[in-house]
């Protein structure tokens, strides 16, 4: 088995079995894989903060034949703050949606990750808004993805939106209609 150990942000996480995980991570240097947590759901667990959304750290990988398990995981930045806060937490979502559903496996953009992370450390101790968080990182991210637009301009591309990634325009949609109330 070949050991890896790469830097990556915790995107998504899906209960498999009784007390295992599936997670999707975007790793520095690879781009975007899944990986299992095993026994990660039990009561004391030590992997259990590996496989939380919104974690970034240094993650630990057994690889077989392109399967990944997490062994091990040294958390950097749990983004936890962001959950007090429904604003913060629904546009640090639509910051994880953009790159889970626009990055394809193996796929590597250092750019966009730098941003992604900059906006989700932006919206852990910024005294900007939300929204103008999620309006930057919406516009850098995009044209880090070759869809380059002009600051106030992301309603008109909501055919790319949508047609590229219908999960991040609702997300978007959603976080636009509540900080609009």
């Amino acid at each position: 088995m070949e050991t890896l150990t790469l830097d990556c942000l915790c995107l998504k996480s899906v209960n498999w079995s009784e007390s295992d995980r599936i997670v999707t991570l975007y790793a520095a240097g690879v781009g975007k894989i899944s990986a299992k947590v095993k026994g990660c759901r039990k009561a004391g667990a030590k992997l259990a903060a590996a496989a939380s959304p919104l974690n970034f750290g240094r993650y630990y990988l057994g690889a077989v034949k392109n399967k990944y398990t997490v062994t091990g995981c040294d958390i950097y930045d749990t983004f936890f703050d962001l959950g007090k806060d429904i604003e913060k937490y629904y546009a640090a979502s639509v910051v994880i949606e953009f790159l889970d559903k626009t990055q394809p496996e193996l796929d590597y953009n250092k750019d966009l990750m730098v941003s992604s992370l900059g906006a989700l450390k932006r919206l852990g101790c910024g005294d900007e808004t939300s929204e103008e968080i999620i309006t930057d990182y919406l516009t850098e991210a995009l044209g880090y993805i070759g869809y380059a637009c002009e600051r106030g301009s992301l309603r008109r591309l909501g055919n790319f939106l949508y047609l590229k990634t219908d999960v991040v325009l609702s997300s978007l949609k959603g976080f636009l209609e509540m900080i609009g109330k």
